[in-house]
């Protein structure tokens, strides 16, 4: 009996210990989270009526609903879902993308604070303290990219999970094999095309129109010119018109020039990267859409490597689905 008693005090200290333990580890609060809901590419916006009628709240609305990058029509970086203060309930506080806003004299100036996974998760929380509109519309206007980034790169590591939660391990060991590279993909995708210096990776629902493809290219580094706009797209055209054949005949994949793709560079990891974002057609045909590539140079086998998503969907927005490929070519990993 005695026992009995001490073993029933032993699993009660081990059951606070371990409660003890998933506070800490959260700083405030359990990490058993719910998963985040709303749609993807939305944002609840909380933020009280004269604040958001004010020049800072409708600076913050402008940034959030900007024209998405290289699109064949017109889409919103964000779908906002504007709420007062006393609206935010436990209905919106799991919601994948929440921005917080607060106006107060109390505040010295205006700062942003990044939370994650608060009220669920994979989830991210961007609030946005300010002493006052004029101060907030100050910030919003010099903090642009900022506030975008944190939203876009929470959407895209959420697609990042589930590939990698999902991953088919069979195009990554085939990508090894032919690139010395890795890429993540989720269920569906096949390998198309599978060549010495280029592959295709292409996901086709057998009831859709949709074409969700992955390209990857490689080729001796010799110029020093390469990570140019003109010479990468100049590049792209080349690979294109050998591998990627069209319906009809004496058709091919290009690239749009009338539009001539966004250039942008950046960093990762301590790694270069280029970034082309413009539209594709088919020659000859009637096909096109958008597209993203980063290329980026392998020093130790001295070769420049491109991966590229893009997305045929007619008639239907395409945000999402190349915030997808994207996730998919961000995750490139160059083996030593």
């Amino acid at each position: 009996m005695k026992f009995n008693r001490t073993f029933k005090r032993l699993i009660i200290l081990i059951f606070i210990a371990g409660a003890a333990l998933l506070v800490s580890c959260s700083g405030e609060r359990s990490p058993v989270l719910s998963n985040v809901t709303g749609r993807a590419g939305e944002v609840v916006v909380v933020i009280n009526n004269p604040v958001w009628e004010s020049d800072g709240g409708r600076a913050l609305g402008e940034v959030l609903i900007s024209e998405y990058p290289a699109l064949p029509q017109m889409e919103r970086m964000f779908d906002v879902v504007r709420i007062n203060h006393n609206a935010f309930s436990n209905i919106f506080k799991t919601h994948r993308n929440i921005v917080v806003v607060n106006v107060s004299e109390n505040y010295q100036d205006t700062r942003m604070y990044v939370r994650t996974n608060v009220w669920s998760r994979p989830q991210i929380l961007l609030e946005i303290n300010s002493p006052s509109t004029e101060s907030l519309h100050s910030f919003v206007n010099s903090n642009r990219e900022r506030i975008l980034g944190e939203l876009e790169d929470a959407e895209k590591n959420r697609i990042k999970q589930y590939n990698k939660q999902y991953e088919k391990h069979s195009l990554r060991e085939e990508l090894n094999k032919s690139f010395d590279l890795s890429l993540t993909f989720p269920p569906g995708y096949v390998m198309a095309v599978d060549t010495t210096d280029f592959a295709w990776v292409v996901f086709n629902p057998p009831t859709q129109e949709r074409i969700q493809g992955v390209f990857v290219y490689q080729y001796d580094y010799r110029d020093p010119d390469t990570f140019t706009p003109e010479f990468l797209v100049n590049k792209r055209n080349q690979f294109l018109r050998k591998y990627v054949a069209g319906p009809s005949q004496n058709s091919y994949m290009t690239t749009e020039m009338e539009l001539f793709p966004l250039f942008d560079e950046y960093m990762q990891e301590g790694q270069y990267y280029a970034r082309l974002r413009g539209l594709w057609k088919v020659q000859n045909d009637f096909m096109g859409g958008p597209f993203v590539s980063h290329t980026t140079l392998d020093e130790e086998r001295n070769r420049v490597v491109t991966v590229e998503g893009f997305v045929f969907e007619p008639n239907e927005k395409k945000r999402n689905l190349m915030r997808q490929v994207e996730a998919i070519v961000s995750s490139l990993e160059i083996h030593e």
